[in-house]
Protein backbone atom coordinates (compact mmCIF):
# COMPACT_ATOMS: atom_id res chain seq x y z
CA UNK A 1 0.00 0.00 0.00
CA UNK A 2 1.16 3.40 -0.77
CA UNK A 3 2.51 4.95 2.91
CA UNK A 4 2.27 9.79 2.31
CA UNK A 5 3.48 12.13 4.26
CA UNK A 6 0.98 15.24 4.27
CA UNK A 7 2.52 18.33 4.80
CA UNK A 8 1.00 19.87 8.12
CA UNK A 9 -0.65 22.98 5.68
CA UNK A 10 -3.01 20.23 4.22
CA UNK A 11 -4.07 18.28 7.19
CA UNK A 12 -4.80 21.47 9.21
CA UNK A 13 -6.95 22.46 5.91
CA UNK A 14 -8.42 18.87 5.37
CA UNK A 15 -9.85 20.28 9.12
CA UNK A 16 -11.10 23.98 8.26
CA UNK A 17 -12.16 23.49 4.56
CA UNK A 18 -14.63 20.83 4.06
CA UNK A 19 -14.72 21.11 0.46
CA UNK A 20 -11.72 20.47 -0.98
CA UNK A 21 -8.66 18.45 -1.66
CA UNK A 22 -6.78 18.34 1.69
CA UNK A 23 -10.50 16.99 2.57
CA UNK A 24 -10.17 14.40 0.19
CA UNK A 25 -7.06 13.35 0.93
CA UNK A 26 -8.00 13.11 4.79
CA UNK A 27 -11.08 11.03 3.34
CA UNK A 28 -8.98 8.58 1.47
CA UNK A 29 -6.71 8.19 4.62
CA UNK A 30 -9.39 7.18 6.71
CA UNK A 31 -10.99 5.02 3.82
CA UNK A 32 -7.52 3.27 4.06
CA UNK A 33 -6.54 3.59 0.67
CA UNK A 34 -3.04 5.37 1.80
CA UNK A 35 -1.03 4.79 4.96
CA UNK A 36 -0.58 7.84 6.43
CA UNK A 37 3.38 9.05 7.41
CA UNK A 38 3.66 11.43 10.37
CA UNK A 39 5.71 11.90 13.49
CA UNK A 40 5.83 13.60 16.65
CA UNK A 41 7.15 16.97 15.49
CA UNK A 42 4.49 17.21 13.03
CA UNK A 43 1.73 16.43 14.82
CA UNK A 44 2.56 19.16 17.38
CA UNK A 45 2.71 22.13 15.21
CA UNK A 46 -0.51 20.95 13.65
CA UNK A 47 -1.93 21.03 17.10
CA UNK A 48 0.23 24.74 17.91
CA UNK A 49 -1.66 25.97 14.51
CA UNK A 50 -5.20 24.96 15.19
CA UNK A 51 -4.84 26.78 18.52
CA UNK A 52 -3.46 30.22 17.21
CA UNK A 53 -6.23 32.88 18.22
CA UNK A 54 -6.09 33.96 14.56
CA UNK A 55 -7.42 30.54 13.26
CA UNK A 56 -9.58 29.83 16.43
CA UNK A 57 -11.61 33.41 15.86
CA UNK A 58 -11.51 32.63 11.92
CA UNK A 59 -12.93 28.84 12.12
CA UNK A 60 -14.45 28.84 15.35
CA UNK A 61 -12.69 25.50 16.22
CA UNK A 62 -14.29 23.19 18.94
CA UNK A 63 -11.46 22.27 21.32
CA UNK A 64 -13.19 18.79 21.11
CA UNK A 65 -12.84 19.12 17.13
CA UNK A 66 -9.27 19.83 17.77
CA UNK A 67 -8.67 17.03 20.43
CA UNK A 68 -10.18 14.10 18.12
CA UNK A 69 -8.54 15.22 14.99
CA UNK A 70 -4.86 15.04 16.98
CA UNK A 71 -5.67 12.02 18.91
CA UNK A 72 -6.94 10.50 15.38
CA UNK A 73 -3.76 11.58 13.51
CA UNK A 74 -1.38 9.85 16.51
CA UNK A 75 -3.44 6.19 16.54
CA UNK A 76 -4.46 6.29 13.21
CA UNK A 77 -1.37 6.93 11.25
CA UNK A 78 2.28 5.42 11.24
CA UNK A 79 3.72 7.79 13.47
CA UNK A 80 7.33 7.46 13.14
CA UNK A 81 10.20 7.94 16.10
CA UNK A 82 11.55 10.88 14.64
CA UNK A 83 15.16 10.04 14.87
CA UNK A 84 15.89 10.70 11.22
CA UNK A 85 17.17 14.49 11.32
CA UNK A 86 17.54 15.52 7.60
CA UNK A 87 19.23 19.08 7.50
CA UNK A 88 19.62 21.49 4.41
CA UNK A 89 16.97 20.21 1.55
CA UNK A 90 14.37 21.76 1.78
CA UNK A 91 14.11 25.32 0.61
CA UNK A 92 12.39 26.26 4.38
CA UNK A 93 14.16 24.80 7.08
CA UNK A 94 11.48 24.35 9.08
CA UNK A 95 10.11 21.83 6.20
CA UNK A 96 13.26 19.49 6.85
CA UNK A 97 11.07 17.40 9.02
CA UNK A 98 8.67 16.67 6.69
CA UNK A 99 11.06 15.37 3.95
CA UNK A 100 12.95 13.41 7.41
CA UNK A 101 9.38 11.82 8.13
CA UNK A 102 8.93 10.51 4.45
CA UNK A 103 12.36 8.99 4.34
CA UNK A 104 11.96 7.28 7.94
CA UNK A 105 8.44 5.96 6.99
CA UNK A 106 9.50 4.88 4.12
CA UNK A 107 6.95 7.26 2.06
CA UNK A 108 6.60 7.50 -1.59
CA UNK A 109 4.92 11.03 -1.77
CA UNK A 110 5.18 13.93 0.14
CA UNK A 111 1.45 15.71 -0.56
CA UNK A 112 2.02 19.44 0.60
CA UNK A 113 0.73 22.72 -0.56
CA UNK A 114 3.65 24.46 -0.03
CA UNK A 115 4.76 25.37 -3.62
CA UNK A 116 8.76 25.90 -2.75
CA UNK A 117 8.83 22.32 -1.52
CA UNK A 118 7.33 21.01 -4.37
CA UNK A 119 9.87 22.49 -6.58
CA UNK A 120 12.09 19.94 -5.69
CA UNK A 121 9.73 17.43 -6.92
CA UNK A 122 11.54 14.48 -5.76
CA UNK A 123 14.09 13.55 -3.22
CA UNK A 124 15.15 9.99 -2.84
CA UNK A 125 12.44 8.58 -5.03
CA UNK A 126 10.02 10.67 -2.88
CA UNK A 127 7.66 12.10 -5.38
CA UNK A 128 6.35 15.80 -3.63
CA UNK A 129 3.16 16.88 -5.27
CA UNK A 130 -0.02 19.52 -4.90
CA UNK A 131 -2.86 18.09 -2.92
CA UNK A 132 -4.65 17.67 -6.39
CA UNK A 133 -1.57 15.37 -7.91
CA UNK A 134 -2.36 13.04 -4.73
CA UNK A 135 -5.81 12.37 -5.55
CA UNK A 136 -5.37 12.04 -9.07
CA UNK A 137 -2.78 9.52 -8.51
CA UNK A 138 -5.18 7.58 -6.01
CA UNK A 139 -8.14 7.91 -8.04
CA UNK A 140 -6.00 5.97 -10.51
CA UNK A 141 -4.86 3.74 -8.42
CA UNK A 142 -7.73 2.95 -7.21
CA UNK A 143 -9.00 2.15 -11.10
CA UNK A 144 -5.73 0.16 -11.21
CA UNK A 145 -5.47 -2.06 -8.53
CA UNK A 146 -2.28 -3.71 -9.95
CA UNK A 147 -0.48 0.00 -11.04
CA UNK A 148 2.70 0.72 -9.53
CA UNK A 149 4.64 4.18 -8.54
Amino acid sequence: MVKAVVDTNLLISSLISPFSYPREIEKSWRAGKFILVTSREIVEEINCVLHLPRIQVKYHLAETDIQAFILTLIHKSNCVTGELAIKGVAPDPGDDKIISCAVEGKAQFIATGDKALRQLKEYHGIKIVSAEEFIRFLNTMMHEPDSTI
